[in-house]
């Protein structure tokens, strides 16, 4: 990611987005210290209720106690459960 000074960011500001809409990246620096970063924007994906409901009604069923007796295993019986 190259480094880009404040002063290059306004002077060359249309150059500099052109570049970042085809996918490049630059970190901008003030003195030795960067201070942001200018990348893509990133689109959001919307999804419609519907479709969150089809996807939610695919996902598995969780056993809790399953679930419980796996953590206590992992975290080696540092989890306290309030029931």
């Amino acid at each position: 990611m190259p480094d880009i000074t404040p002063s290059e960011l306004r002077n060359h500001s249309s150059r500099i987005l052109s570049r970042v809409e085809r996918g490049e990246r630059f970190t901008v620096v003030r003195g030795n210290t960067p201070t942001a970063e200018v990348i893509p924007a990133q689109g959001r994906a919307y999804r419609t209720r519907a479709e969150v409901a089809a996807a939610v009604a695919t996902l598995p069923t969780v056993d809790a106690e399953e679930l419980r007796a796996d953590l206590e295993v992992a975290v080696d019986g540092d989890v306290v459960f309030d029931d």
